[in-house]
């Protein structure tokens, strides 16, 4: 049935789009307008930050190697500094916390307070020349043999039309990549719903030592990243249907009531649900290279170096390749975050946490920058000019 006859209207011709707000999409939005790219950041929610922020996944992960060597550099290390600027942190002492509160290991990691970060991000963003939209969606890139030249978006403004030089997709579900026609790959999920809330005892804590980093409490109200507690007879979720998603937010919410009846009513508050669903592989590109996480192995076009966040990681070196970022037939599309080139197992484990997602975000965003104002294919930029050293 053919029922819709709304104009589009034409907006704005950028150099760069992102589209995504998450900690990739910040990342490759201010690189690429601190770079002189003209560049737009559309957000599908009202709140930058996305599974960090809206999705309560509030864990800056380790920018080192777990031995005392500094992984990470650049936008990422920006962005540790400021979750822990306006509110509480825990960061050790030797990588720069204020000692406030107990670190949780002695690691350039800290927990945080999704609610203030991601109230600090807006500013953040547009303080550096981006150009911010909230509460749009992203509906359908507009592709011409390969390439493509803007994005198709919906808001309360109606169908709109923004021109770009280059999209990146910081989607977290490369929805932007798949419809454009780039091979992608489907991941499987656990059901692994988070709230965040406090109690009596964490109150009595806080008084007593004045820790507020341990008094905003994770409740896992699904299974662990093993699938111990995941439903019985529930498929794992990919996340790619909205009826998945509706699985997920639905099922997960009635996994915490089944908790909360279990509790003194008034021994305790929720304080936020997730504002989005907390899948981690949703669905990832097929690019020219894949990032596999294989320690000590090196690409020609690396664009920096991460570790690892899981204990069997310690110690461990990876190099992320420039071209785990894109696909070859595809000359303007570039993916940030954790939908790059990284097939399931510890490619796409490494790829989807927060240092990994700033350090490829910030990449893409160089890059983009570096090919719309310049001109260049994606092969033939100097790897030197966005690497994150």
């Amino acid at each position: 049935m053919i029922c819709d006859n709304r104009q589009i209207i034409e907006r704005e011709n950028y150099d760069v789009i992102v589209v995504g707000g998450g900690i990739a999409g910040i990342a490759a939005s201010v690189a690429a307008a601190r770079k002189g790219a003209k560049t737009f950041l559309i957000e599908k929610s009202v709140n930058l930050g996305g599974l960090a922020t809206n999705g309560l996944i509030s864990w800056y992960e380790p920018l080192c190697d777990g031995k005392g060597k500094q992984m990470i550099f650049g936008l990422a290390e920006e962005l540790i500094k400021l979750c822990g600027k306006y509110c509480f942190e825990n960061l050790p002492k030797e990588w720069g916390g204020e000692g406030h509160n107990k670190s949780h290991k002695p690691r350039y990691a800290t927990f945080f307070s999704p609610t203030v970060f991601s109230a600090s991000l807006d500013g953040f963003v547009m303080d550096n020349g981006v150009v911010l939209r909230l509460d749009t969606l992203a509906t359908y890139p507009v592709m011409e043999n390969n390439i493509c030249k803007g994005v198709i978006v919906e808001s309360c403004n109606g169908r709109e039309f923004f021109g770009a030089k280059v999209v990146i997709d910081a989607t977290g579900d490369a929805t932007v990549m798949d419809r454009a026609g780039v091979p992608t790959v489907i991941g499987k999920n656990f059901m692994t719903y988070l709230v965040q809330y406090c109690d009596i005892d964490g109150a009595n804590k806080v008084c007593d030592d004045s820790d507020f980093a341990r008094f905003r409490q994770w409740l896992n109200t699904g299974s662990d990243m093993l699938g111990n507690g995941h439903p019985e007879g529930l498929d794992m979720l990919t996340g790619v249907t909205a009826e998945e998603i509706t699985t997920y937010m639905t099922e997960g919410k009635k996994s915490l009531m089944k908790k909360l009846k279990e509790k003194d009513k008034n021994s305790f508050d929720v304080m936020t649900l997730p504002f989005m669903p907390q899948f981690r592989t949703i669905r990832r590109i097929v690019g020219k290279t894949d990032f596999n996480a294989i320690d000590g192995e090196t690409f020609t076009d690396s664009i920096g170096t991460c570790g690892d966040f899981r204990p069997k990681g310690i110690g461990n070196h990876y190099q992320i390749p420039f071209s785990a970022l894109y696909n070859q037939e595809f000359p303007n599309l570039l993916a940030a975050g954790r939908i790059i080139s990284s097939p399931q197992g510890d490619g796409w484990e490494v790829a989807r946490v927060i240092p990994t997602c700033a350090l490829t975000g910030e990449a893409a965003g160089k890059a983009a920058a570096e090919s719309a104002l310049n001109n260049k294919k994606f092969e033939e930029i100097d790897i030197d000019k966005i690497k994150i050293n």
